[in-house]
């Protein structure tokens, strides 16, 4: 299926974040959720760093995406974001906040 790995640096705090799912292994609602969000997001399809203008105290993300054969990284920050990637990476912020 797919595995997801997330990781989220900077801001004004610095507290990073670091998850790694595997969809085969979460329940299959959540898993369910991520595989949409990512294709809505059209992942596959984003440059790979946006992250060329970061502003002091922003958030940074890297997202990669194994799908199968593909894998895709994705490097951006909170004012390079395409609209569309801000619910997976509000999903994954709060997936990690709930694990930890």
């Amino acid at each position: 299926m797919m595995k997801i790995s997330f990781d989220r640096s900077g801001g004004a705090i610095g507290k990073d974040m670091h998850l790694d799912l595997d969809l085969n292994t979460m329940p299959a609602d959540e898993a369910q959720n991520l595989l949409r969000l990512v294709n809505e997001t059209g992942f596959f399809d984003i440059p790979g760093d946006l992250d060329t203008q970061v502003l002091p105290d922003e958030f940074q993300y890297e997202i990669t995406v194994h799908s199968g054969r593909a894998s895709h990284t994705v490097r951006t920050s909170d004012s390079t974001m395409p609209k569309s990637l801000q619910p997976l990476v509000k999903e994954l912020t709060m997936l990690k906040i709930l694990e930890s």
